[in-house]
């Protein structure tokens, strides 16, 4: 090595306060995100600004664009995160139902209820504007319901069994057409102020459901 060429420092990642740099680009990332909360939940999506959002934050709006480009692209974060709190919930609940098909779908139902009750602005991101933002957040609201369907569809097969059936159906548009139906009836709720008690909402949800289980249990005549 020629010793006339010094060595190269490598660049230092300077601490503040004992936070790495890009820590502190998480936690701002994480303040955005909560900031989003509140203007898309409460505004609306097409009603928000950088700016409001940035306020909200407690930040300046040059650190929106350090972790967003677009106010979609801070949507679909925001959308994904409620995401992984609504699934991690329902989660927790099945870990502890009854291991029937009703037992484990009435949590469920539950959990997603009381998600959007606890806090409307979720419901207004995850069942309103997720429809209306881009194709990505679309997507991701549609994979969610996948989600949500494959996880009924394994109940439906309990429920419903082929052997039971009088004629073609199919389960799978079945799961689909019921998870659409829970959304819609959680959408009206939430639309109507959470007027009716949740437990009556609950087995509102449910009778379908009951419904399938009394057409395979009752005994011909």
């Amino acid at each position: 090595m020629d010793a006339s060429i010094p060595d190269t420092p490598a660049p230092s990642r300077r601490r503040y306060g004992g936070v790495l740099p890009e820590e502190r680009q998480r936690l701002r990332r994480a303040k955005l995100i909560e900031g989003a909360l509140e203007v898309f939940g409460t505004r609306g999506f097409h009603a928000a600004t950088v700016r409001e959002i940035c306020v909200a934050a407690h930040l300046t709006e040059r650190y929106f664009y350090e972790s967003f480009k677009t106010l979609p692209q801070l949507f679909l974060a925001t959308y994904a995160e409620l995401r992984h709190q609504l699934m991690a919930r329902t989660l927790a609940a099945l870990s502890k139902a009854e291991p029937t098909p009703i037992g484990m779908l009435e949590p469920a139902i539950r959990v997603f209820l009381e998600f959007i009750e606890d806090d409307p602005r979720r419901g207004r991101i995850m069942l309103v504007d997720s429809f209306a933002v881009d194709d990505q957040v679309a997507a991701l609201s549609d994979a969610t319901a996948r989600d949500y369907s494959a996880m009924l569809r394994q109940h439906l097969d309990k429920l419903v069994p082929d052997v039971k059936l009088t004629g073609p159906i199919s389960l799978d548009l079945l799961a689909d057409g019921m998870i659409g139906l829970n959304v819609l009836l959680a959408a009206r709720w939430m639309q109507g102020g959470f007027a009716e008690p949740i437990d009556q909402v609950v087995q509102t949800n449910l009778l379908p459901y009951r419904g399938l289980l009394s057409l395979v249990t009752t005994p011909a005549p």
